[in-house]
């Protein structure tokens, strides 16, 4: 039986309109923010002015210099009680080519909102602190919190500030962090790793190739262990999420075909499952390739460039069946599902055993990261509600 709102949760639904949710996610849209380029700072301090504005108390630290998260706060009772989590990024991958517009010039036409940014994820941050204006008004049992990070789209530096300064969960309900998902609620996903593979030999004259040792010769070798290993992997599925992934995406080497390579990289992803850390996985590599028996002469270093970890909450976690009562509540699809995708998540469910659900407006596959990015409007606005009955039912006195 789907649940119906009740007259309380129409009266706080009915204060939410488009127009503030798209004003705010068109300024944030503007300050530019690419990743590469650590240029969050300015698109922090206009979500900053924002939440204030909203009544939210706000915090604002640096993960790096000149790299800030934001720590906004809608206060809870006197006495202690539970808190929500609201989770997002103030980052963009950069605009790149192709546009027919300004990227960071955003507009609304045929009702969406185009810009860098739009679906992942300044709509919904936007429609984040749409809600909490409203829910500093409703009375609520409990804290809510949000946190927008930086650094999300290349090495995770803010969620690791984040949580290394957070250092306990406390009492804490869940986390719902609003990357696009087409408003569907997304309970489990796996992590990515960027693993960087050198291979040093030694030069020679191609005429003479057994004088040296071939850095290219010795990678191959260590690409049949990678391929050995994403078999083993393929057999031993998550039963939601799939198997752990290898894929070899990037080699360069060698310096001319008459010369025997002193050099070899390979830049290789490794998608994780929820219980695996890439340090154990890097090192189990390590101890295949030195079980090759390599010749004296190659040197392999096998060093992780970034993580972000995996996350995954149970189907029938109160959290997942709350997300998806309120989605039912307004008529969306209820059932959880898994993601293709990586995200802050997985930092809150290893290092803190924060409960996630990823749930925003906008299309991870087909509008993010793309030329011409865009958001349907009448999606801000239901994020935007979605998020205040969430947080209004889970923390209702």
């Amino acid at each position: 039986m789907t649940p119906l709102l009740t007259g309380t949760e129409e009266a706080l639904l009915r204060q939410l309109t488009a127009d503030p949710i798209v004003a705010l996610t068109t300024s944030l849209i503007a300050e530019r923010s690419e990743n590469p380029g650590a240029t969050e700072a300015t698109t922090v301090a206009v979500l900053a002015d924002a939440c204030r504005n909203a009544g939210l108390a706000v915090d604002v630290v640096d993960a790096a210099p000149g790299r800030p998260n934001l720590v906004a706060t809608l206060p809870g009772p006197s006495t202690p009680g539970p808190a929500l989590l609201f989770l997002g990024h103030s980052d963009v991958v950069p605009a790149g080519t192709g546009w027919s517009q300004d990227p960071f010039g955003a507009r609304v036409s045929g009702g969406r909102l185009t810009g860098r940014g739009a679906a992942d994820m300044k709509g919904g941050l936007a429609a984040i602190v749409a809600a909490m204006g409203v829910l500093a008004r409703a009375g609520l049992g409990g804290r809510v919190e949000f946190v927008c990070t930086a650094d999300e789209e290349a090495g995770g530096l803010g969620a690791r500030a984040y949580v290394a300064r957070r250092a306990r969960a406390g009492n804490v309900l869940g986390c719902i962090v609003a990357e696009p998902t087409r408003l569907r609620a997304v309970h489990a996903g796996r992590g990515t790793a960027n693993v960087a593979i050198t291979v040093t030999g030694k030069a020679a004259h191609s005429g003479r190739p057994g004088d040296g040792c071939s850095a290219i010769a010795v990678a191959g070798r260590i690409l049949a262990v990678i391929a050995d290993d994403g078999e083993r992997l393929a057999r031993r599925p998550h039963p939601e999420l799939g198997a752990a992934t290898w894929n070899v995406g990037t080699i360069a080497g060698g310096q001319g075909i008459n010369v025997v390579a002193a050099d070899c990289r390979l830049g290789v992803d490794r998608r994780l499952l929820p219980d695996e850390e890439i340090a154990v996985v890097a090192a189990g590599l390590r101890a295949q390739i030195a079980a090759l028996g390599l010749p004296a002469e190659a040197a392999v270093i096998v060093a992780v460039d970034s993580e972000t970890p995996a996350f995954a909450t149970a189907a029938d976690d109160p959290l997942t069946v709350g997300v998806g009562e309120a989605l039912a509540s307004l008529g969306l699809d209820p059932a959880p599902r898994v993601w293709s995708a990586a995200c802050d998540a997985g930092f809150l469910h290893r290092d803190l055993g924060i409960r996630s659900i990823v749930l925003g407006p906008g299309d991870i596959n087909d509008q993010a990261h793309q030329a011409d990015e865009s958001v349907a409007v009448d999606d801000l606005l239901t994020a935007a509600k979605l998020y205040t009955l969430i947080a209004h039912r889970l923390l209702a006195r």
